[in-house]
């Protein structure tokens, strides 16, 4: 206990925060704005999932687990039989950190496609479960600046995402380090963990230098350095977006607590507005943004919340599934989420030397040729009295606390052009309809026979298009016509723009 309390002194101090404003306990911590209008304004950000584990690229970011379990159940390629005999029995997780070179890594050139594909706000991974962390650490020896590529990412990121007066992001994923690796140390974890992840019988690399890497540590040091991994990232770069992964829900109340105290007291001596997410209930949503992934919400939110998908096949690059998410998908999903109060997130997968792979390059472009040309109907908007309407339901599944995935099962990449979403700015509102409807089609907008029926219509257009638009208002809604020429990008997306007498 005493140990405990002299790192949150020290922490303390060194971030300058005594006597300040935010407190580890709830109520002043609740203080802080969750979404600040930046964040709320911004809709689109990226960051990516790059990291040792892009060497074997086989599989997913899980691998450095999963090569160790020879009895994964349910979890689709058997990545144990593969790490046998693509590198042998011997070869250990750490042999692969020499062949992480990262030698075409650009930050200039991966800034300058995430900005141009229109996200606001840019990050980089700081730490995924694997407990190799992407900065100059002092705290943990396994880093990238310190072994192999060489390079401090997080501040090679961050500072080129700065200089462009964007916002910067930082992800951890490392509150389940503790418990990712397989082995005998992490079986006390077993009353607190929902899942039965826990292998007595299988065994990571047991000598004191792999310690930190491995997670070979007693549930209270694990803390305490999630803890200082966490100070010295704040104290270097203070993000402007701390993401926070699932594992945090293992994390002691006490530490969860003095980290948000730390990064609030720290940005608000720097006179910054910043947000963090909650994946569940480690954190209140009084402070803390919702997150949910590759999900939606049922309909508009009161509190702004935000998704993550993934630009390739899986979250980090995979040798075996070299896809990436169709753009005009990407787009409709992006409307589905801001017509609803939420923010999207996309995650890249860059290969192990740095390039970004072609075909997560085309779909950056392609999602931003048309945020180019339409963003007025995204950026700095909110929800309209109706989030859309159209034949695709959407549900989340009540036994899913974070809807993980469940917007895939339910429809939410089969959008179309038979669906609307609405987005506002004061006295504009902007019908999107999710697809090219073809030439000279009528569309009925029902909402303006309901909720919107009050309004004032002065005019409408279709963004992209010269074409005057046909359009009446009758007791059955707002009928729009689809221009005789279809507008560049509108394959994607059609956007009717109606703005309303003040």
């Amino acid at each position: 206990m005493k140990k405990y309390v002299a790192i949150l002194l020290i922490a303390f101090t060194h971030l300058g925060l005594a006597q300040q404003k935010f407190k580890p306990e709830w109520e002043s911590l609740k203080q802080h704005k969750a979404a600040p209008d930046w964040f709320a304004d911004a809709k689109l950000g990226v960051y990516f999932h790059w990291g040792v584990y892009s060497v074997p690229a086989w599989g997913s970011e899980w691998y450095p687990r999963w090569m160790y379990i020879y009895d994964r159940e349910g979890w689709g390629e058997d990545i144990y039989d593969y790490h046998k005999t693509t590198y042998g029995k011997d070869f250990q997780y750490h042999d692969f950190i020499p062949q992480w070179k990262g030698e075409k890594f650009n930050a200039v050139e991966w800034v300058d496609m995430f900005e141009g594909m229109g996200a606001r706000f840019i990050g980089s991974i700081a730490e995924h479960h694997d407990g190799f962390s992407l900065w100059d650490s002092k705290v943990n020896e396994w880093n990238s600046k310190a072994m192999g590529p060489g390079i401090d990412v997080v501040k090679a990121i961050g500072e080129e995402t700065k200089k462009r007066k964007l916002k910067f992001m930082a992800t951890f994923h490392h509150g389940f380090h503790m418990m990712f690796y397989p082995k005998n140390e992490n079986t006390f974890l077993r009353p607190v963990s929902q899942f039965n992840w826990v292998y007595d019988s299988v065994e990571v690399p047991q000598a004191p230098k792999y310690r930190k890497l491995y997670g070979n540590l007693g549930y209270d040091e694990a803390n305490d350095l999630w803890l200082e991994k966490l100070n010295e990232v704040i104290e270097a770069h203070c993000p402007d977006y701390i993401w926070m992964d699932f594992g945090q829900r293992f994390i002691k109340e006490g530490h969860r607590k003095q980290f948000l105290a730390n990064y609030f007291n720290k940005a608000e001596a720097l006179g910054k507005e910043v947000v963090v997410n909650t994946k569940g209930t480690f954190f209140p949503t009084e402070l803390a943004v919702v997150n949910v992934e590759r999900a939606t919400m049922e309909d508009i939110t009161p509190d702004v919340w935000i998704t993550d998908f993934i630009l390739g096949s899986s979250w980090c690059y995979n040798q075996a599934k070299r896809t990436a998410i169709n753009p005009h998908k990407a787009i409709r999903m992006l409307a589905e989420v801001v017509s609803k109060n939420g923010v999207m997130l996309l995650s890249a997968g860059p290969m192990a030397d740095g390039t970004i792979p072609e075909e997560q390059v085309k779909a950056m472009e392609g999602i931003g040729a048309w945020l180019k040309l339409y963003g007025e109907a995204i950026y700095n908007t909110k929800p309209f009295v109706a989030f859309g309407e159209g034949p695709t339901i959407l549900k989340r599944d009540p036994k899913d606390a974070w809807n993980a995935y469940g917007a895939i099962k339910k429809g939410l990449a089969d959008l179309n052009s038979n669906d609307i979403r609405y987005t506002q700015k004061d006295n504009t509102v902007y019908a999107i309809q999710l697809g090219w409807p073809g030439e000279n089609k009528e569309k009925l907008l029902t909402v303006f026979a309901d909720k919107a029926k009050d309004k004032k219509i002065k005019s409408i257009s279709v963004l992209g298009s010269r074409q005057k638009i046909k359009w009446k208002k009758t007791m059955e809604g707002l009928w729009v016509t689809s221009p005789r020429k279809k507008p560049e990008q509108a394959e994607a997306a059609l956007v009717y723009k109606i703005v309303f007498n003040q």
